[in-house]
Formats: C-alpha cells, structure tokens, sequence
C-alpha cells in the first residue's frame, strides 16, 4: 500500500489517493445511536509507513527511521471483515469526495451511506468528526448511485483542521516509532508513548457524556481522555503505523460498566490490548492478552465483546478469537528495556519479600514479531 504526504490534503490532486484501503467505526441515526458515557471504542488495514517500503508487511526488521506519513485511506482488515468491500471501497469514495471539496462521492445504496458516515470516521479519520454532516434531506441522501453530504464549517477551515490533523499523526508517529522496526516493536512503543504523554480524564469521565461526542481527537490534542478515546486513538495510531488494529467493547459482569479496549492482529494472530491502564506506568500487564486473560482482568465476559462495532447490529463481526498464549508471560510484568538490535525485552515483576518490593528482572526473545 502506498503513504501519502499530509501536504496534498490541500489541493484537489488529493483525488489520487483512491487506491488506498483501510478503516473505523461509530453509530449513524439510521441505525441506533451509541449509549451516553458509554466506555467503549472501535478500529484499522495496513498502510504502508513510507513511500519507499515494499508493499509487503509495514514492519521490516530494517525499516529503522522511517519517516511515517499520514494516510487518510487507512483501515484496518477488521473492516473489511465485518462490513465487507464495497463498504469499505465507499468509505474511499467518500475520503476522496473530502479531500476535493466535493459534496457527492460514488455510493451503491441509503443504507451504505449511513453505515459508512456513521462507523467508519471515528477510527479511519477522526479529523473530520463534527466537520462533515449527513445533508437536510438525510433518509434521501443517495439518488441513482450518488450519496449527498454537507460540511459543518467553511472549506479553508476543513482544509486547515486536516492538515493540522496529519501533521499531528505524522509528528506522533516519527517521535513514538523512531526506533521500531517490527509490529511488536511499534504495538509496544506506542503503548509506552501512551503511557508517558496521556492522562486519565476522571472529569470527563463523570460528567456522563454523550458517547457521540467523544473522540480521539481530544486525546490527541488535549492529552487527556477516557477509555472510548484512548482505544481509538490507540487504534488509529496502529493502523497509521501498518498495523491492524480496531476497538473492543465489553460489559463488566458484576456492574454491567461498558469499557473499551483495542484489538490487534499480529502475525496473524489476535491479540488484546487496553491502553487505559498503562498510563502514568510501564505495566504491561494488558498488553497482549488472551480473550481468557482480558475476561479474568477485569471480568468482562467474552461472550459479550463487540469487536470494531460500537454495538451489536445486524454486521456481525466473525468468531474472532485471541488464544495464543506466546505473551501470558506479560500479565503482572513491568517494562524495563528493549534491545532491538537481538529482539530482546526485558521485563521484571516485583515481588513483595518481608515487606519489601523486589524487582525480579527476566527476558524475552521477541523474534519473529
């Protein structure tokens, strides 16, 4: 897959980006609209991090200072799997309509239209959350093959909030991965970065917001979110960097608490992450986890995760299921090193002796991811 410079954002030439997948979710009126303060989120196909690597895997062991660019076609095979192709292809359309100025873009039917608007922005774009809308006529959006939308704010505006956007994600993305070269490498980096640069927002948490206002934007710019936002943020990141990655949503058995975490594929195997609880910490404790492992955690029984869906509708996800055991290794472990070199972590857990915490130090050998 080819990256594309944040800089033809702001010229029509930005046409040319048609031949670039990947994806996101959130709910449309036509269908029912998300729950208040619900704490969940969504999700990413592999786009490539820089113009001149190969159209093989983002992550080549020697992709070492790649200078990632931001791609606004992004989404993840969670997408593809869930909505199928021609969604995902209309949710191209309408990226390309966006980047024109147009108001019109190429859609095969109503109910694409409200599904593509209402679930692929929030984790495929977030930039354009709140800046384009469905058009006054909504339940007559689509005539003869051709979906209407309508902009929220001026053309120079939209232009300006894009471009701010890209060089957001782009200076995110070069500063977290600098180092990284293989999909563990950056699915940890950016997992660290979380932890060093964003805060728990115990305020917006209590104030009981509507779940459609939330987004990863105020993660992004404010430092600050709650976990509907992080895993989004989390996510798209991922999915900027090459990596699949959607969201998760999971009901706390012995409360019914909504909570959301991300949901990754490495080397073909699904795995969960929640980034909530590494902030202000190096615990990777929620870093690469087993359905069994995440249901234990925090008693979120597997049976009711909604994978990329914001919530259960009639696009089901497929069985997904995250067995693989290769990183239990983790749960209860801290983060202390990485030598990148020999893909080795090294990791320790503390231990409490006679009233004292001892830090018991053991290494990894991440070969092969």
């Amino acid at each position: 897959m080819k990256s594309f410079s944040s800089s033809i954002l702001l010229t029509a030439a930005a046409a040319v980006l048609c031949n670039v997948l990947t994806g996101c979710s959130e709910s449309t009126a036509s269908v029912p609209e998300q729950t208040a303060a619900s704490e969940t989120t969504s999700a990413v196909i592999k786009t490539e991090p820089a113009e001149t690597l190969p159209e093989t895997t983002a992550a080549a062991d020697t992709a070492m200072h790649t200078q990632y660019r931001f791609n606004p076609k992004a989404y993840s095979v969670y997408m593809e799997e869930v909505f199928g192709e021609t969604m995902c292809q209309t949710w191209c359309s309408f990226v390309d309509a966006m980047l024109a100025g147009a108001d019109t873009f190429v859609c095969p039917d109503q109910e694409t239209f409200d599904w593509v608007l209402g679930q692929f922005p929030c984790l495929c774009l977030p930039a354009v959350q709140g800046l384009v809308d469905y058009p006054p006529d909504r339940e007559n959006a689509v005539k003869d093959g051709i979906a209407h939308f309508s902009y929220t704010v001026p053309r120079d505006e939209f232009e300006q909030s894009l471009q701010k956007f890209a060089e957001k994600t782009e200076n995110i993305l070069n500063e977290a991965l600098a180092d990284a070269g293989t999909d563990f490498e950056k699915a940890l980096a950016l997992y660290l970065y979380f932890a060093d640069n964003y805060v728990y927002d115990y305020d917006l948490a209590h104030s009981n917001p509507d779940a459609n206002d939330l987004t990863a934007l105020h993660v992004l710019y404010e430092n600050r979110g709650i976990c509907q936002e992080i895993s989004q943020a989390y996510s798209f990141l991922l999915t900027q960097a090459g990596i699949d990655a959607t969201v998760v949503s999971g009901v706390r058995a012995y409360d019914q608490a909504q909570h959301r975490w991300s949901y990754i594929r490495l080397n073909g195997r699904n795995y969960h992450i929640d980034p909530v609880y590494v902030l202000g910490t190096q615990d990777l404790s929620y870093f690469l986890m087993t359905d069994d492992e995440r249901a234990a955690e925090d008693d979120y029984p597997v049976k009711d995760y909604v994978i990329t869906l914001t919530y259960m509708q009639e696009y089901d996800h497929p069985a997904y299921q995250a067995d693989d055991e290769t990183f239990s290794f983790l749960r209860d472990s801290f983060y202390s090193s990485i030598d990148r070199e020999n893909k080795i972590l090294t990791y320790y857990i503390s231990e409490n002796i006679d009233d004292h915490f001892i830090a018991r130090y053991d290494t990894f050998s991440y070969s092969g991811y």
